[in-house]
């Protein structure tokens, strides 16, 4: 019994005596004195990279139906307003919103009507004049305030008949690299 309890006190002062010395502490990059300089080595220095990682976030809003109103003289026209709330993109990037219909911007009063009315669209960037292609109607940057941008919807000429006249249109919202115009010189 007495050679269990010197062993089993061995073990724990050696057990203690490892507990109190000092213990080294290593990191992906070793740090170690320069050999130079012994005994008194200089500092060590080891960089580290500190990172972490925002995802693009955003929210565009389009308006679910724009309805023209006759402006007095016979042509009709009105606004929805795009809104891009929230938008933290990448350095170098925006928000471009594009317009097109697959009709060419022609309202019609249904899919067998053969009169078409033609009508324009316009945004922050102007009328698009290529019926067929559309175009950009608003560009959004980060920002954590809300931005607004309408786009106006006017017909070509008056009406020749009567009726609802539709055309559905398509807004695509995609992100891009900023592009800005060449300085005039």
């Amino acid at each position: 019994m007495k050679k269990t309890r010197r062993f089993i006190s061995g073990l724990s002062a050696l057990a203690l005596a490892a507990a109190i010395a000092p213990m080294s502490a290593f990191a992906d990059t070793p740090v170690s004195p320069d050999p130079d300089n012994m005994p008194n080595p200089k500092p060590g220095t080891a960089p580290t990279l500190v990172e972490f990682s925002v995802d693009p976030t955003y929210t565009v809003t389009i308006p679910a139906t724009v309805t023209l109103a006759d402006n007095g003289s016979g042509i009709y026209t009105n606004s929805g307003t795009l809104t891009a709330e929230n938008v933290k993109l990448d350095e170098g990037k925006e928000i471009v919103v594009t317009l097109t219909s697959a009709s060419k911007f022609n309202m019609q009063t249904s899919a067998s009507a053969t009169y078409k009315l033609p009508y324009t669209a316009e945004g922050a960037f102007g009328k698009l004049t290529d019926k067929e292609a559309g175009g950009i109607v608003a560009k959004f940057a980060t920002s954590t305030t809300v931005q607004n941008t309408p786009v106006t919807f006017t017909t070509d000429e008056t009406p020749k008949y009567a009726g609802t006249f539709t055309d559905p249109v398509v807004f695509t919202i995609k992100v891009g690299d900023i592009v800005t115009a060449p300085a005039d010189g």
